[in-house]
């Protein structure tokens, strides 16, 4: 399985993802909440990278049908239904429902990826649903983790390396960029006290600082949930293997 990393989306442009098996990742908080979000029944989840194309996409859809979620430096963006706490998307909230999710980095990380051959999200929520889908479907694998304000994000880097020593578990691990070593060798130095590490990243302090301690507990839990959001058609919904 031959690899490459980008540690912040920010660095990624068309040619680097393009009839590409890519993986997002935005453990804090995209990708959990939107994994979460279509584990609890929501229809699909439709990533912007602001608030006037999420203004444009809700102009044109039913009011009842769809939910605003997102934020701004970790809060609620004003005027919309939830903000980025995957806590918050319970089935009350998104059930048969579709979401505009307009966040800081995350969803700025699909933007970048639109051309890629196969585009899904991931985290350590759905660390093994996403493993198992790259070794069915490619030999290849682009990991872009969205990163923090266009800086490595550690807690992304850490899952990035996760997913690699899962996918390298039985062949001898092919590094193709400094990048992908530097997630990998983080993953193995720190897999035996992972919980401590995560918990420590500038990230996570920031939202414990803003009161969002529970949700690192939540986004932290490896393989809690098997939904693999797929990305097609500008939406990422459940992703339903071929018969």
């Amino acid at each position: 399985m031959d690899a490459e990393v980008f540690l912040t989306y920010s660095s990624v442009v068309p040619e680097d993802v393009r009839d590409q098996t890519v993986v997002v990742i935005d453990v804090l908080r995209a990708c959990s909440t939107i994994v979460t979000a279509l584990d609890r029944g929501a229809r699909a989840v439709l990533p912007v990278s602001d608030m006037a194309e999420a203004g444009r996409i809700a102009a044109n859809l039913d009011p009842d049908v769809y939910r605003l979620g997102g934020e701004r430096d970790g809060e609620k963006i004003d005027g919309y239904h939830l903000g980025n706490s995957p806590r918050e998307y319970t089935q009350d909230a998104v059930d048969q429902r579709d979401l505009i999710l307009n966040t800081t980095n995350g969803t700025r990380a699909f933007t970048r990826a639109t051309e890629a051959k196969h585009l899904v999200a991931g985290c350590f929520l759905n660390a093994e649903r996403v493993v198992d889908f790259v070794r069915t479907v490619d030999d290849e694998v682009t990991i872009v983790c969205a990163g923090s304000r266009n800086r490595l994000a550690l807690e992304d880097t850490l899952c990035a390396g996760l997913l690699l020593d899962r996918l390298w578990a039985h062949e001898k691990p092919t590094l193709l960029t400094d990048s992908a070593h530097t997630a990998y060798t983080l993953y193995r130095t720190d897999r035996n006290d992972l919980s401590s590490a995560l918990r420590t990243t500038n990230h996570a302090e920031r939202l414990k600082q803003k009161g969002f301690g529970d949700d690192l507990e939540y986004c932290f839990r490896t393989d809690a949930l098997s939904v693999l959001p797929y990305y097609s058609d500008n939406r990422l919904q459940r992703y339903q293997r071929p018969q």
